[in-house]
């Protein structure tokens, strides 16, 4: 595919999200610097229809527009390098239980922090500790539970409960969409356009529309030295849940940053994500000694251990 092809494609789906949503933000000095988009690609966006604000040099540009122009292109962009990251356990020759020390850091001017009632239920007993004023190290133990292509019931379990999931799933197309819209079923529905969370939302909404045993579930991607945000769905076994992520391994197959035969879509993902908060809830590890105000919250791995 040329790039104007690319390009093309990208803005296609960018028409699909309403103006209303954009926030033009972004000069192209930032593009360039942040963005890794030179002037020549922003020219050749601007001919093809990439929406702006203002003119000349004080042009400016919506920043989900240009992380979504550096993924579709897979330029290497912070948003693009996060996704090939983000990929990093499932090229793993195995994925195995495995224990992470972990430290988490507060990002508030002064004062002394708190963990959150999330984290102290969410780590191994006993590792909490602080380290500073805003700095708490614990460990996290992650188990792999069935995580295999061929973990007999475990896998069948999965398939069958998310059989009306697999279908939405491969239609879905991986956008980077507006926080305003990473809940809305609806804009999913209609645009096929969604994130991690905007597709597990709408693809739980599919399971719960199907009477499938089926839920949301978010919290960490355990991939590099820093983890990422992440949400996924969570399939009932007996009493249990197993994690899966038909979206995500349905996208990052088609990215090719996976083996799509080792991987299917209906494959737990189990010792690949830590879950540590309710269904969509903000990822809040730290919060304010007063008043439990909840801080946006640093985390990396310091030692992995099998």
């Amino acid at each position: 595919m040329s790039r104007e092809q690319a390009v093309k494609e990208v803005l296609e789906r960018a028409a699909r999200v309403p103006d209303r949503f954009r926030r033009f933000e972004v000069g192209a000095e930032t593009a360039a610097r942040v963005h890794r988009i030179d002037g020549a690609l922003l020219d050749e966006a601007l001919d093809l229809g990439l929406a702006y604000e203002g003119s000349g040099a004080d042009r400016r540009f919506d920043d989900f527009d240009l992380k979504n122009l550096g993924l579709g292109l897979r330029i290497p962009s912070p948003a693009w390098l996060q996704v090939r990251l983000s990929a990093q356990p499932f090229n793993a020759e195995a994925v195995a239980p495995t224990t992470y020390r972990t430290r988490f850091q507060g990002r508030v001017g002064g004062g002394v922090l708190e963990p959150s009632a999330q984290l102290a239920s969410g780590v191994v007993d006993g590792t909490l500790r602080r380290m500073g004023p805003d700095v708490f190290e614990a460990d996290l133990h992650v188990s792999a539970g069935e995580n295999a292509p061929d973990a007999g019931e475990g896998a069948a379990d999965c398939a069958r409960e998310l059989g009306p999931v697999l279908p939405e799933a491969a239609r879905l197309e991986y956008y980077l969409v507006p926080d305003e819209l990473r809940d809305d079923v609806g804009f999913v529905r209609e645009t096929r356009l969604a994130d991690c969370r905007a597709g597990t939302t709408y693809l739980a909404r599919v399971a719960q529309d199907a009477g499938a045993a089926v839920r949301p579930a978010s919290g960490l991607l355990l991939a590099g030295a820093f983890p990422l945000p992440h949400a996924w769905l969570e399939v009932r076994r007996g009493d249990r849940w197993l994690p899966a992520d038909p979206y995500y391994l349905v996208s990052m197959a088609g990215y090719g940053l996976l083996d799509g035969e080792r991987w299917p879509p209906h494959r737990s993902v189990a010792g690949t994500v830590w879950k540590i908060c309710g269904p969509y809830a903000d990822l809040c590890f730290l919060a304010t000694a007063s008043g439990g105000r909840p801080v946006k919250t640093s985390v990396r791995i310091l030692r992995r251990s099998t």
